[in-house]
């Protein structure tokens, strides 16, 4: 009897995958996405730390127009945008006198980044941060 015509005879051949095989594929995806996931992570904190970097310096532009039109930084008249383009940071002035200014950039709840935990900005340029990463991490 021909065996392609009776499937009991071909027994020993497989047709689809084996559990081994399967269970091989689903350790590689495994692996991969352990090490794709905190990249990613990271770079999604670090696109939503620009966003607080960029109403720093929006911010700052604002101030120092001010300053040129009024000749002071505390100004009635001097305004800035309170948040950040996106959202993520909340943007006010600890120190805002006619001569000095600072801001300072705090997350939001949709931005957790443990390293660099709120952004400054001076009228002479300095850059800062609070956390546990340098400037030059943070900037």
């Amino acid at each position: 009897m021909n065996p392609k015509l009776n499937p009991k005879l071909n027994r020993g051949k497989s047709a689809g995958f084996s559990l081994i095989e399967l269970m091989i594929v689903v350790v590689i995806i495994g692996v991969l996405a352990a090490i794709a996931m905190p990249s990613y992570v990271s770079q999604v904190t670090e696109a939503k730390r620009s966003d607080g970097q960029i109403a720093l310096m929006n911010a700052a532009q604002d101030l120092e127009r001010c300053f040129s039109e009024f000749n002071a930084y505390n100004n009635a008249n001097c305004t800035f945008a309170a948040a950040s383009p996106e959202g993520h940071y909340a943007i006010a002035t600890p120190v805002r006198t006619a001569t000095t200014f600072t801001l300072q950039a705090t997350p939001n709840a949709s931005q957790t980044d443990a390293l660099c935990l709120n952004l400054t900005l001076t009228n002479t340029g300095v850059q800062g941060e609070s956390g546990s990463g340098t400037v030059a991490d943070c900037w």
